[in-house]
């Protein structure tokens, strides 16, 4: 896609040269790495692309927020997903495209002092990690990213990937917190906070809550350390990585402009129906570049304001109950509408009983529902569902509904260290 040019342009070649031809083969006026400054957007663009694109598309279709009626996409609709279909998101984007470079960020901000930057970097990764981990459970991270020294790094274990993101934010914090933030700090070409220290701790502090509550399937004490994380300080504006159209346009316009071979899924639009969602003038339109809600140069977004609110709901409804809940939840749904143009709608909305059942009434499938409406084509919404089973969706084919994605076939020929796995088969937290 067009986009993929800007991402490419934005990011680094990465080269490597043999020990004994360092010398010849070295141009000193094309440096083989560079400052943190010049990566960072980059790898920003990079990891928006790959969310808002590959992984939002497959995990809609596995929620029904999207309907696949065409070519691949109509067998993706059939669950028919295979490890060449991940090949580009998992190799190209997330490993190369992002945490490669993130390393190589990371090691020039250690190495010159720029330790706001070494900060910023330590919270992408932490984010990515998670990305990779949710979706495809063990994954490559200790003996990744050396080259010919280790064409077969092992895969870590999910459990230990969420220790690493725990300490990576941890780090991060610290790095951000500080006063000075080195010689050199982030700026203009940070797309996402352009370079505001207290934005991107908030954005760490969202990022732990939301790595809590996928583990609370586990263990029901990660509700309250999500509430702990979010009270920290969470994010205060939403994070979102903004495409510009034209050429550098968001990558779910792109695919409708494209190829158009999705529609809305099936449980979206029987819910924004069933409860006279008035977002359904907004979503459910046919899928090509004249789509209301999929434009051109709508940012895509890492997390959201509204998506910690429910959040805040969901623990708080689990530590505390219902009543405690109800105002969060209401919260919620105000800014959700306010997201995308329709706050003038939302109090007749609410007004519903179906919506809001009162205080003692709340429930949890309250709370679900309307967080995967809210949440359209993010890909969270496919953990909120694994978590939780709300709401309860109908397999489009067969008796069961994918819970992971496959290895990619790169991985499958290249590394025998890939773990044999389902698309059907749990991730550890699950």
């Amino acid at each position: 896609m067009r986009n993929l040019l800007f991402i490419v342009g934005l990011a680094l070649i990465f080269t490597s040269c043999k020990k004994h031809f360092e010398d010849i083969n070295t141009d000193p006026d094309q440096p083989l790495t560079a400052p943190p400054n010049v990566i960072l957007g980059g790898v920003e663009g990079t990891l928006a692309y790959a969310y808002g694109g590959d992984l939002s598309r497959h995990s809609s279709i596995f929620t029904q927020h999207l309907t696949g009626v065409s070519r691949q996409w109509a067998v993706l609709q059939n669950y028919g997903i295979v490890s060449e279909d991940v090949n580009t998101v998992w190799g190209d984007n997330l490993y190369a495209g992002v945490l490669m470079e993130l390393k190589q960020l990371k090691a020039a901000a250690e190495a010159d002092g720029w330790l706001h930057y070494q900060g910023v970097a330590e919270v992408l990764q932490a984010y990515t990690l998670l990305v990779v981990t949710d979706n495809w459970n063990a994954a490559p991270y200790a003996e990744a990213f050396q080259g010919a020294e280790n064409l077969q790094p092992v895969y870590d274990s999910q459990a230990d990937i969420y220790s690493t993101v725990f300490t990576l934010l941890a780090s991060a914090k610290t790095n951000l917190n500080l006063v000075d933030g080195g010689p050199v700090v982030p700026g203009a070409e940070d797309a996402l906070f352009a370079g505001d220290a207290a934005s991107w701790i908030g954005f760490a502090n969202f990022i732990e809550a939301r790595a809590y509550l996928h583990r609370a399937k586990m263990d029901a004490g990660n509700y309250s350390s999500a509430l702990n994380a979010i009270a920290a300080g969470g994010l205060t504006a939403d994070c979102g990585f903004p495409f510009a159209g034209g050429g550098n346009a968001n990558p779910a316009f792109q695919f409708n402009e494209q190829r158009g071979d999705c529609a809305i899924g099936s449980k979206l639009q029987e819910l924004i129906n069933d409860l006279n969602d008035p977002r359904r003038h907004l979503y459910d339109h046919a899928f090509d570049d004249a789509h209301p809600f999929m434009t051109g140069d709508r940012s895509v977004f890492l997390g959201t304001v509204t998506e910690q609110k429910f959040i805040e709901a969901e623990c708080t409804f689990h530590e505390f109950g219902a009543a405690a809940a109800h105002p969060l939840y209401i919260e919620a749904i105000n800014l959700s509408f306010g997201m995308v143009g329709y706050a003038d709608s939302a109090a007749a909305y609410i007004a519903q009983p179906e919506i809001d059942p009162g205080a003692g009434s709340l429930t949890l499938d309250h709370i679900m529902t309307q967080k995967y409406i809210a949440l359209f084509q993010d890909p969270e919404v496919f953990n909120d569902w694994r978590r939780t089973g709300l709401p309860a969706l109908t397999p489009n084919t067969g008796t069961a509904i994918p819970r992971r994605y496959p290895y990619p076939q790169e991985e499958l020929n290249l590394n025998s260290n890939t773990p044999s796995a389902t698309i059907f088969n749990s991730v550890d937290w699950d």
